[in-house]
């Protein structure tokens, strides 16, 4: 099933807040303490991005918030992962890998050269990361240089060429 990317909009509302709900029921067993009304004054790019991907011409499944960051070891901008989920019944379909090669391309628009973000406990997940991210825990990610900039360009490439051409962690340490 094809699966298009793209940022979120304020017509997204509904699709995110059941979204936000579902991420936190399952990740959290809590329910969201956020609104819709919070979520429409601090995303679109007030304090973060949203970015959501949805079959063609359904309801978004999966959706990924990120903002800025800047990493004062190295004085470089890049961007931030704070949150990606994908509904259970679309996951394992390149889903996720999508969102992200959406924002890394996003924020190299930006002049950013490199994401970081946090890793979930999932084996497919641990397999991408493991593939392609430097990791200074079991749970925190950081692809740059080379492979950020890799995985920026696979953005919108179909699912088999991007998993085929996915850097190689090494990349992470080359300008």
């Amino acid at each position: 099933m094809p699966y298009r990317v793209r940022p979120a909009t304020l017509d997204d509302l509904p699709s995110l807040t059941a979204l936000l709900e579902a991420y936190m029921q399952e990740t959290f067993q809590r329910p969201w303490s956020g609104t819709s009304q919070k979520l429409a004054r601090d995303g679109f790019g007030a304090e973060f991005e949203l970015m959501i991907a949805e079959p063609a011409c359904q309801t978004p499944i999966a959706f990924a918030a990120w903002g800025f960051h800047y990493d004062l070891h190295h004085c470089m901008k890049g961007g931030a992962v704070i949150d990606l989920f994908v509904a259970p019944a679309h996951r394992s379909r390149g889903v996720a890998v999508r969102l992200i090669t959406a924002i890394a391309a996003q924020v190299q628009q930006q002049g950013g050269e490199y994401i970081t973000g946090g890793a979930v406990d999932n084996p497919s997940a641990q397999r991408f990361y493991r593939r392609c991210a430097h990791s200074f825990s079991a749970m925190e990610c950081y692809v740059s240089g080379l492979a950020f900039r890799r995985l920026a360009d696979l953005s919108g490439q179909p699912l088999r060429h991007v998993l085929q051409n996915l850097p190689d962690v090494s990349w992470n340490y080359e300008p």
